[in-house]
């Protein structure tokens, strides 16, 4: 029968245990935590390394302790793949773990449990074993498979202090503090591995790695407990943050740059690399705003436009402070939000309102002067559809009397009478559609166009024996022939009636210096005196009342035309008599 003598090594061992025991329980709560889990499965492995080599311990058998070392392999072979995985989880790089991965690493350990238990027939693990009576220790001599299982193990736990290492560059201030304690943490397990391994060792034969380990688990665990460590470690960030739209940084107490993500770069044009750990005041220079809500220390919210790539945007920037858990102010948190759709909605909003009320009051107007029109219009219509109907009973009487004579100047007053009502009707169409049809500009021949004119005017300008004189050419414009030969009917018509006897018309066309044309027309009458000039192209307004024929709608559609193909009207008198008026119309060259 086998007889235990636990030692000091062995209730060492044992302690060990039961310290990795207790850390399990203190990280079980918080196992949800991928990083707690494989640190869970490290303390497990931890327990059956420690209690196998207290049972080693415990025996002066030297092939009872050779069995116990052998199931101690049982905790060693997958501790280094245990604690690498725990480094990769904690320092982000989920991407590495994976069933394939975790297979192909679990292979060597595998095969080293083999190797271990077969050792008898190959002696690759173990050259050879002493017993020291004295101390009660048995010293290995290690073999081949020993070292490629050492280089192993050491390759993964140096993998595991590269993880660590690359995350200080990653994570924020706050998480390297913790970063930091874990490597310290995971240094003396390393330590303690090569004091055995080299038997560079104050107590020869002694493995301190499990106890070691035992203690970077405890260390751990109080950072779980105390700083809930793995609550704070940012899964979030890289999976949330960092696809966000909206821009994120972080800003410590001291006024740096500690954080910000992919979309912030974009934002304010950044390199991560020169801007992290510089003073925000250097980075918003441009923005006094910002800097001076951020130095407030409370929550603040403020908008500010950038230029983005020769484009105008606008954001909205929420500032959060923040707090640690001692309720001491630790730095700020800054979301940019892109409202330039919302904002660049807004200000056409503003303009379509702004063109609606302009539309509005243009409306009014026109209803109020229409109102006033309407009065007069009716009276003479019904002026003239009196005329014509009057003349029509008489013309009746005339045909039973048979009174050429009288039928003759029946028919002349009827004539007139529906001639003025066309010419009303038809002035009234031009008002009515000008301001509201849209038209294609487009390069005019004016000598054409005002050759149709001519022959709308011909009655009248032969029945006065008007002299006109055109030019022999014409620049060209732009613009909407229909339109604009009833601009050339009202002022052809008008030089007519207010020019001289007999009425002398000049046509003409002439560049200007801002690259349009003027097109004018000049009579030999009495001319405007310049108090009544500006009246001229208003509705209603006729030049003469005694002379005039017409309702006062020529000039003003003149005008309506002339605005609505984007140029100007005018005339120019001196109010001589003799010297007559020139009234002028500028279109954009074509």
């Amino acid at each position: 029968m086998i007889s235990y003598n636990f030692q000091t090594g062995s209730i060492i061992e044992f302690l060990t245990a039961l310290a990795a025991l207790l850390t399990i329980l203190l990280l079980w709560r918080y196992r949800k935590s991928a990083e707690v889990r494989y640190l869970i499965y490290l303390e497990l492995l931890i327990i059956v390394w420690a209690i196998t080599y207290a049972f080693e311990f415990g025996t002066q058998d030297l092939s009872t302790k050779v069995f116990w070392s052998k199931m101690s392999y049982l905790g060693i072979a997958y501790a280094p793949l245990a604690y690498f995985l725990f480094t990769t989880a904690f320092s982000q790089k989920g991407n590495i773990i994976n069933p394939r991965n975790v297979s192909l690493l679990s292979i060597l350990p595998f095969i080293t449990i083999i190797m271990v238990f077969t050792n008898e027939y190959h002696h690759l693990v173990w050259t050879d074993v002493v017993l020291d009576e004295k101390l009660n220790m048995a010293i290995y001599f290690h073999g081949t498979w020993f070292w490629i299982f050492f280089a192993y193990a050491q390759l993964l736990i140096f993998s595991g202090l590269f993880n660590l290492l690359t995350s200080i560059y990653k994570f924020t201030s706050y998480y390297k503090s913790q970063v930091a304690t874990l490597l310290i943490a995971s240094l003396i397990p390393i330590v303690s591995n090569l004091m055995y391994v080299t038997r560079i060792n104050p107590i020869p034969g002694f493995d301190w790695t499990p106890l070691s380990f035992v203690f970077t688990g405890i260390v751990i665990a109080f950072g779980v407990i105390r700083y809930r460590m793995f609550d704070l470690v940012p899964n979030a960030r890289n999976k949330l943050i960092d696809t966000m739209d909206d821009g994120v940084m972080v800003i410590n107490a001291e006024g740096f740059i500690e954080d910000f993500n992919p979309a912030m770069t974009q934002i304010l044009d950044l390199n991560r690399q020169s801007t992290i750990y510089k003073s925000f005041d250097s980075v918003f220079s441009d923005l006094p705003n910002l800097t001076k809500s951020i130095k407030q220390k409370s929550k603040q919210s403020l908008h500010v436009d950038l230029d983005y790539y020769n484009e105008r945007k606008y954001y909205q920037i929420q500032i959060f402070p923040i707090f640690n858990h001692r309720n001491k102010y630790s730095g700020n948190f800054l979301t940019f939000h892109d409202i330039s759709t919302i904002k660049k909605t807004e200000e056409k909003l503003k303009k379509t309102n702004s063109q609606l009320k302009s539309e509005i009051v243009k409306r009014e107007k026109l209803i109020k002067s229409l109102d006033s029109f309407g009065h007069t219009l009716a009276h003479d219509l019904r002026n003239l559809l009196g005329s014509i109907y009057s003349s029509s009973e008489v013309l009746e009487e005339g045909i039973q009397n048979d009174d050429k004579e009288l039928l003759n100047e029946m028919v002349e007053i009827i004539k007139d009478s529906a001639g003025k009502t066309i010419k009303i009707t038809k002035e009234l169409l031009i008002l009515a559609t000008v301001s509201h049809q849209n038209v294609n500009k487009k390069p005019l021949k004016m000598d054409l166009i005002i050759s149709e004119a001519h022959n709308q005017l011909k009655e009248q300008i032969e029945s006065s024996r008007a002299i006109i004189n055109l030019p022999e050419t014409w620049p060209v414009a732009l613009g909407y022939a229909p339109w604009i030969e009833d601009v050339w009917v009202n002022y052809l018509s008008n030089a007519i009636k207010y020019g001289g006897i007999p009425p002398v018309i000049s046509v003409g066309a002439e560049e200007t210096d801002d690259d349009n044309i003027k097109f004018w027309i000049k009579d030999n009458g009495n001319g405007i005196v310049k108090s009544e000039q500006p009246k001229l192209f208003k509705k209603y307004t006729r030049l003469d009342p005694e002379k005039a024929q017409g309702y006062g709608l020529g000039l003003s559609i003149v005008n309506q035309i002339i605005d609505k193909l984007e140029g100007t009207v005018g005339v120019e008198s001196t109010g001589k008599e003799g010297e007559g008026a020139l009234f002028y119309f500028i279109l954009p060259k074509a």
